[in-house]
């Protein structure tokens, strides 16, 4: 009896150590030699890298608008490291929903027409499209104070040049002479005070 209780106990553990590796076995060991990423239908929710809810640290800036014949400025966040480049294009998303709401708009009727914008030696390079100057003389005037107030807002940032295609080009000011050279915000000035 009890040669046959060993017999049994012995012949359950190899059952079970048997059964045990099979199970293992059946769960699937990689047998590739590098890993595969998983499609994003695969990905549990949550781990999505487009859709996560990162912290995206950012600094606020000032960007300029108008309202009704006047410059005014509103505050935005713009992602570290802040760049010309980066403010102009905050810029260039215009007023929000509520600042539209509020009676606020903006004289660069397309993001696009504002290319790049580089900062050496406190002047900032501001490259335009051709199509910019289609802009009626009024609101191109404004468009220009909008850029230079926005720029000029930035530490380091004293004045402003634009160019197009690389080749600068005169800059209208508000008192309705215009300037080859560059323009500083005192040149806008008086867009943001009423008249």
């Amino acid at each position: 009896m009890r040669r046959l209780r060993r017999t049994t106990l012995r012949t359950l553990l190899a059952s079970l150590t048997m059964a045990s590796g099979l199970v293992m076995v059946s769960c699937g060991f990689p047998t590739e030699k590098s890993s595969t990423p998983l499609g994003s239908e695969d990905r549990p929710e949550g781990l999505d890298p487009q859709t996560s809810d990162s912290v995206v640290a950012t600094d606020e800036v000032t960007v300029w608008f108008i309202d009704a014949d006047v410059l005014v400025s509103r505050p935005r966040g713009v992602p570290r490291p802040v760049t010309a480049s980066d403010v102009v294009a905050s810029l260039g998303e215009g007023p929000t929903a509520a600042e539209i709401d509020r009676g606020l708009r903006s004289a660069i009727p397309d993001a696009t027409m504002v290319v790049s914008a580089e900062v050496a030696g406190g002047t900032a390079t501001v490259e335009l499209t051709a199509d910019f100057s289609e802009i009626p003389p009024g609101d191109q005037v404004l468009a220009l104070g909008q850029v230079v107030l926005t720029l000029t807002d930035l530490r380091g940032v004293g004045r402003v040049r634009f160019q197009v295609a690389g080749a600068p080009v005169a800059t209208p000011l508000p008192d309705g002479t215009s300037t080859d050279d560059s323009v500083s915000r005192e040149d806008f000035r008086s867009l943001t005070v009423s008249t």
